[in-house]
This record gives C-alpha cells, structure tokens and sequence, in this order.
C-alpha cells in the first residue's frame, strides 16, 4: 500500500502540469486570435488601398474627358477638325491647356504628401520622334472618328480616351513613371463626343410631314415672319386648313411644300434617338418626370406622350422631343421658346405660345377659342440653342476600355 503522503506528492505534479499546459494552450489561442486580427487587419487595409487608388485614378481619367470636352467646346472655329493643345505661358493672355503640349492635355496635382494624381489626355502626332512614344501614342490618342459614323462632316464626332494615375513622387526630377517614383494605379477611359445638328427640315414656324393634316383654327396663328414660312410639308401630301376667325397662316411664304422633306431624328439633330437619349438633360418616361419648367438651355427627351395641363404647362427654353401624341390642353397657359419635336400627333390648345420652331411627324391641330394659340419662328432663339447646344456634348456612356500599363 502506497502511502498518502506520497500519493499526495504525485498529485501535486500532475496539477504543475496542468498548469503548464494550460498556459501553453492560453498562448496558442491568443497567438491564433492576435495572428488572425493582424491578417485581417492587413487584408483590410490592402482592399481599402487597393479601393482608394484604383478608385482615385478612375475619377481622375474622367477628369481628363471632362477638360477634353470643354476643351473642344471653347474652340473658336467650329467644328474641331484638330485635336492640338497648347502651352503658350508668354502669350498674352496665356494659354495654358496643358503641361506637356507634346502629349496632349496633362495635368498633376498633389493628393497627400507624396501621392499624386495625373491624368493624360493624347493628342494624334504622326510624326512624333520617339518610336516608343508613338506606338503608345497610337494606342491611346483621341481621334476624329466623324467618317466612321456614316459620312459625316469632318469634326463632327471625336472619340475621347483619357488615362488616369495615382502615383508615388519620391524624386520631383524623374518622371512621374520612372524609379524611384512609383505608378500606384492607372485606369482608362473613353466616351464619345458629338455636336448636335439642331436643323429642322425647313425654315418655317411649323414643320408638318403631311401638309393636309395641318388644321389652323379659330384664333390658331402659325407665323413665320420675313424670313421664314408659315408652315414647311412634303409636296403632294394635300393643302393646310386655316379656318375660323382669327386662323392665321403667314410667312414668307405661307406654306411651303418641298419634293425632299426629312424629318428623321439623324437629319434634323444629327444623331440617332439613342445617342440623343445619351446627350440629353433629361429623360423621361413618365409623364410626372417631365421637368416644370424646362431648365434654360436643356435638352428633354420624353419617351411618353405628354398632355400639359395648367397644373403641368409647357414652360421654358431649350430643345424638348416628345416621342407620342402630345396635348397642350385648354387654360395650360404654356409659353416655350425653342424646339418642339414630337413624333405623333400634336394638339395646341389656348392660351399657349410657342416662339422658335416645332416639329411634327403626325397630325397638328392649332385651335384657340376665347384666347390665341401662336406658334412663331425666331431664328434668334434657334441661333442661340445652336451655340449653346450644338456644342459638342457626350454622346455615349464613359467605358473603361483595357490598357496595357505603361
């Protein structure tokens, strides 16, 4: 029999290694949970980075369009048939369209410290010097692409591409891409843009395809004035009505039918109606999205018939196209200057005045009753819309196309 105060010392051993092991195992598990924190934290941290600069520089790309679409805009001769900025600083005023005029627009800016944004906007140079520039410089070069878009007049459409960078400046002398500075991210991005035709079928008041589907009512006035018609139709499609007291179709002439009468969306603003939907201020397909008023200077596309009401008038100035029968309803008190275009049937209803031009493919009825309907050509106001919306403008949506790095 083993006495007890030996079995008593073996027992306290094996709590010693108890204890021991219980340490061991403590360490273990707060060493897996401290390692697991710290990868994750990592992890994080290298997402959040990788976000931040890959993000960073894709707005930055898109910043590079946005200065090559104004750019474009401020040129005095129109259309811009060459994509060629400048750096004169000794000019008088200085011209100041870029840092580096043998690639195109550029642009730096310090981000924090040492990281720093750039984008590049390339220029076409055929003759650039650098062999390897050159090959890049085919790659990513803006580019008049109006031929390849069906014919068009030189200028009339270019294709944008931009490359955007975050990068880090350890030695302000190097470039921005060579050691020991450090490219972090760099993105590509490309859109397209195109001016807009604005350039009804004729110079008239009122443009109808069907001349005998023209009713000008009591107190219905369709005026062109001295320098446009009343009303322009296709020949052989019948004569206008104008009856009832105070109708009114004047011009110069009154009417005016013409063998080649176009009315299509790529005549009469120069792109097709997706492209319009893509260079629009608006797009609507509810009627309760129609914007009240117009915005000064906007383009509206509805893609639903629209009835103007007192509540909802017609209001404003710019280019609104109503795809749908459109109604302008009695006691709307709607007054719009610009261009009307709707493809269906369009009813005007008193009181209601329209100042610039419209444009129907479908039946028009101009009717007032104890008030005027008027609808009279201005060629200021059309002028005016052409300047500031015939400027180009993005006609598609901003891609990311795939870049090589460089």
């Amino acid at each position: 029999m083993i006495p007890d105060d030996i079995r008593m010392r073996d027992r306290g051993g094996e709590r010693g290694i108890a204890l021991v092991l219980a340490i061991l195992f403590s360490i273990v598990v707060v060493g897996i949970t401290v390692t697991g924190a710290l990868v994750l934290r990592s992890h994080q941290a290298k997402t959040k980075t990788s976000f931040v600069t890959r993000g960073q520089s894709v707005q930055f790309s898109r910043s590079g369009l946005i200065e090559a679409l104004g750019w474009l805009r401020k040129q005095t001769s129109q259309p811009v048939t060459a994509f060629v900025p400048q750096l004169q600083p000794s000019a008088s005023p200085p011209i100041l369209d870029t840092i580096d005029p043998d690639i195109g627009i550029v642009r730096e800016f310090q981000i924090s410290q040492s990281i720093w944004g750039r984008y590049e906007v390339w220029k076409p140079w055929p003759g650039d010097p650098d062999p390897e520039r050159l090959a890049w410089r085919q790659q990513m070069q803006c580019g008049d692409i109006s031929d390849l878009r069906g014919n068009l007049s030189p200028g009339s459409i270019w294709r944008l591409r931009s490359l955007g960078y975050v990068f880090r400046r350890a030695d302000p002398n190097a470039a921005f891409n060579a050691a020991p500075n450090q490219v972090l991210a760099q993105e590509l991005t490309e859109v397209e843009a195109r001016r807009l035709a604005l350039q009804p079928p004729g110079q008239a008041a009122l443009c109808s395809r069907t001349g005998g589907s023209v009713r000008v009512m009591t107190r219905g006035r369709v005026l062109g004035g001295s320098t446009a018609a009343g009303l322009y139709y296709l020949n052989g499609t019948g004569a206008p009505i104008v009856s009832g007291t105070g109708a009114s179709l004047a011009g110069t002439p009154s009417s005016s039918a013409a063998a080649g009468y176009d009315d299509s969306f790529p005549t009469v603003f120069g792109v097709s109606l997706d492209e319009l939907d893509a260079m629009a201020d608006y797009v609507v397909t509810a009627a309760n999205e129609f914007p009240n008023p117009v915005p000064i200077d906007t383009v509206v596309v509805s893609h639903v018939g629209m009835v103007f009401s007192a509540t909802r008038p017609l209001r404003g100035t710019g280019v609104v196209v109503i795809v749908g029968d459109t109604t302008v309803g009695q006691g709307s008190y709607s007054s719009f200057s610009g261009l009307l275009y709707v493809q269906g049937n369009l009813t005007l209803r008193e009181p209601c005045e329209i100042q610039g031009a419209v444009v129907a493919t479908g039946a028009v009825t101009v009717q007032g009753n104890l008030d005027f309907v008027t609808i009279q050509y201005d060629d200021d106001i059309l002028q005016h819309l052409r300047q500031e919306l015939g400027t180009y403008r993005l006609s598609s949506a901003v891609s990311r196309p795939l870049a090589q790095d460089r």
